[in-house]
């Protein structure tokens, strides 16, 4: 499996406590990070999906594809 860096800001509070949140499951911020994005995109597929329809049925270009 292939993977890429990524970086961003993110304000120092956030960073703080995102960091307790972290050692209190035992997991370093990259597994962390990877979970949170897994659970988005597994959350978001279905709304996505179902507007690719919408758009399938009126004839507009589907937005993307998961």
């Amino acid at each position: 499996m292939s993977k890429t860096l990524i970086n961003f800001r993110c304000p120092e509070d956030v960073i703080d406590t995102f960091d307790e949140t972290c050692r209190f499951k035992n997991m370093n911020r990259t597994q962390t990070l990877i979970e949170l994005m897994r659970n988005h995109v597994i959350e978001k597929q279905e709304e996505i999906e179902n507007w690719n329809t919408l758009y399938q049925m009126t004839g507009r270009r589907p937005r993307i594809g998961v």
